[in-house]
């Protein structure tokens, strides 16, 4: 174990947090993570490295959870990607594209093109059809192309032959002679510009010395490109950096690697490394329960209810990972068990032969060291939905991945209506014949609800579409599902008319808690779930006043150049990103041309913002909003209303409680300012009202 996961009184925390309590609240299984050991990691790395001024990489194969990426990347680090979508996780999760390095061996003609019209730093480039590739892909799009060759070195890592990835005979690199003739040629081409020389020998490395025969062999092959006239500027080594799986077992000694690389690292050229594991690794758990006890005739079985789908290491490689009683046994260890889940695979099995404590059934198991390549390689096999994600930090903990349910099964799955099924009116259950929705308004600002807590609703985005619209279907701004929730009331899942789901609305938050309330689905006081996190509601009457999400990210003066116009403005998150722009009249701005121009600015991709147009009057503030997923203005938006309070506080500090108007109506929002621009305690208040009620009929999208 580590500091960060610790017996407290019998009982296993990790940080300060009983684990025991968050599993009566999140169930089990579920991954749990330490902020504190992850920040620390990073803080090693660059204190290891800091002589070279390095680019560090987060590898987000080793696991890409957006809220651990977004801490990750806060601190500074930029990413190594093996495809389009881990370039789409990265750029979600706010690493800067010119940190973004894409390494891999079978990058497709859109992934190619998709990275570059992202700008990133550049590609390690794997073989020279890819290299013609990217060179014909950059030719049509009008750009330059920032290339790195990586290289095989032949060089034995001594790890798992599974994951070793430096040897000849591996699907990785390009040996010595055929790179030096790649990058003779790469030179000579239009739009390709060469920068760098990488290389990766395999995961899970223990000891330095891998490292530096493949280095010596590197600097060698630098000074000969060097000597013809190709100057590099970038070395990536690559990451690998192994951890301690077992109690005895030490963590890779990168200050040893760092100090001895010296002599190798060629003047002028910027180092980079690629660590995953070392960062996150450690700094998981999964934590699952003891279901059965069951005895054979050789040995004993621990069935839990976690599987080889939730964490395959252990199955795939034979990998060891420390197992321990989440409740700290006082009794004598028992005899040897093999703790498995329950796949229907033999494979499946967590730990083999293994001494372990004697427990009961219903008691908590934490299996460690399980931050990296858990998550990441997880899967549905079995029918097995995925499993939540946790992150503590000191005595808090957030919810920061629900555990999928049933209906994820089968998400994008399409039956085809043409096709010839025996006994059709058995194998497809009819649709329901039809289902009630409110349609409601908060300042104007109006919704399509329904009660989705039996899953009736199949394809949400398809049916966002189809409703909202104003001309052939009902009508609205969007469309409101509430769903079921483990630790809330409920969740309330909210869909743009184009079917793109947003993070959170706060004028539809209002009708979703009224809807719940009227539906006695909750109370007068609740708390529910959105994209954007937890949010509390107090209902009176047609009023409903809610606690928004603390907002975050903000920049001060954000200035953008549109054509041959610069805007200044302020942007700031509260639960969705919005853009503030102030005029002495908002009433003379044409928001739909305009907000279109800043929601698509490439400062905002690749999720874009909404746009909010704000004028200060005697009582308040006037706002006119354009609304991303909806493509227009609005004739409300309470996040933009949230937003342009608290930057009006900021920029011209108004006192709140901040009367916002809108073209449909006002809200009332509240906040506490604290040191320097630090916001809290954000409360919105507007009457949330039912317009009419209606019917269903069940089709396609049930």
């Amino acid at each position: 174990m580590n500091s960060f996961f610790h017996y407290q009184e019998n009982s296993l925390f990790c940080e300060e947090k009983s684990i025991e309590e968050i599993a009566t609240k999140v169930g089990t299984p579920f991954y749990i993570y330490s902020y504190s050991y992850i920040i620390q990691n990073i803080q090693q790395l660059k204190k290891a490295f800091s002589r070279y001024n390095p680019l560090i990489c987060y590898s987000l194969k080793a696991n890409p959870n957006i809220t651990l990426c977004r801490i990750i990347a806060s601190y500074g680090l930029g990413a190594d990607i093996v495809s389009g979508g881990e370039l789409y996780q990265a750029l979600k999760a706010g690493f800067p594209s010119e940190k973004i390095v894409y390494s891999g061996v079978g990058k497709t003609p859109d992934e190619i093109k998709y990275a570059l019209e992202k700008n990133i730093l550049f590609f390690n480039v794997e073989s020279e059809q890819e290299l013609q590739e990217i060179k014909k892909i950059a030719e049509k799009l009008n750009k330059r192309a920032k290339v790195s060759i990586r290289i095989n070195p032949d060089i034995d890592a001594n790890t798992h032959h599974y994951i070793t990835t430096g040897k000849k005979e591996n699907k990785f690199g390009i040996p010595f002679p055929q790179a030096e003739k790649i990058y003779k040629e790469a030179s000579k081409i239009p739009g390709i510009d060469t920068v760098g020389i990488h290389m990766h020998i395999g995961s899970q490395i223990k000891n330095v010395e891998p490292y530096l025969e493949a280095l010596q062999r590197l600097k060698i092959f630098i000074d000969k490109l060097t000597r013809k006239g190709i100057n590099l500027s970038y070395l990536d080594i690559g990451g690998g950096f192994g951890i301690n799986y077992r109690e005895k077992e030490e963590k890779f000694p990168i200050e040893e690697l760092s100090e001895k690389i010296a002599p190798l690292v060629p003047p002028g050229m910027r180092l980079i490394i690629e660590p995953g594991r070392y960062i996150v690794g450690n700094a998981g758990a999964l934590i699952t329960k003891l279901i059965y006890k069951k005895s054979g005739k050789r040995k004993e079985f621990l069935i839990v209810d976690a599987g080889m789908n939730d964490l395959i290491r252990p199955s795939l490689y034979g990998a060891y990972h420390r197992i321990i009683p989440v409740k700290k046994s006082l009794k004598k260890y028992g005899k040897k068990v093999d703790i498995v889940g329950p796949i229907c695979e033999s494979t499946d099995f967590f730990a083999q032969n293994r001494q372990f404590p004697a427990i009961e059934s219903g008691e908590l198991i934490a299996i460690l060291d399980a931050g990296a390549y858990g998550v990441s390689m997880s899967s549905n096999y079995n029918g097995r939905p995925r499993v939540a994600e946790v992150l503590v930090k000191n005595d808090n903990w957030w919810l920061i991945k629900q555990k999928e349910s049933y209906w994820n099964l089968t998400q994008g799955q399409i039956v085809p209506t043409d096709i010839n099924l025996y006994h059709r009116e058995i194998m497809l259950p009819a649709s329901p014949s039809s289902i009630e929705f409110w349609k409601m308004e908060g300042a104007g600002n109006d919704f399509i609800l329904l009660d989705n807590r039996d899953e009736i609703i199949k394809k949400r985005a398809e049916l966002a579409q189809k409703l909202c619209q104003r001309k052939k279907g009902i009508g609205a701004d969007g469309l409101i599902l509430i769903e079921r929730a483990k630790q809330a009331d409920f969740f309330m899942r909210i869909f743009n008319p184009d079917g793109s789901e947003a993070e959170m609305c706060g004028n539809g938050a209002r009708c979703a808690a009224r809807f719940a309330y009227l539906k006695g689905v909750a109370g007068e006081e609740c708390t529910f779930q959105t994209l954007a996190g937890p949010i509390k509601a107090r209902i009176k009457e047609n009023k409903v006043k809610i606690k928004m999400s603390d907002p975050f990210d903000f920049k001060k003066e954000v200035k953008l150049r549109i054509d041959t116009r610069e805007y200044t403005g302020y942007f700031i998150n509260t639960g969705v990103p919005h853009f503030i722009l102030f005029y002495e009249s908002v009433d003379k701005v044409k928001i739909k041309e305009t907000g279109f121009k800043i929601r698509s600015h490439k400062y905002f991709h690749p999720d874009g913002t909404n746009v909010d147009f704000v004028e200060i009057k005697d009582d308040g503030i006037l706002i006119r909003t354009y609304e991303r997923g909806v493509e227009d203005e609005t004739l409300a938006c309470g996040t933009g209303a949230v937003a342009s309070a608290i930057i009006s506080h900021l920029i011209y500090n108004l006192s709140p409680p901040v009367k916002v108007k809108m073209k449909g109506g006002s809200v009332n929002v509240w906040f506490e300012s604290n040191e320097g621009s630090r916001i809290s305690n954000v409360f919105l208040e507007g009457e949330a009202n039912i317009t009419y009620k209606g019917y269903l009929n069940g089709g396609d999208y049930v």
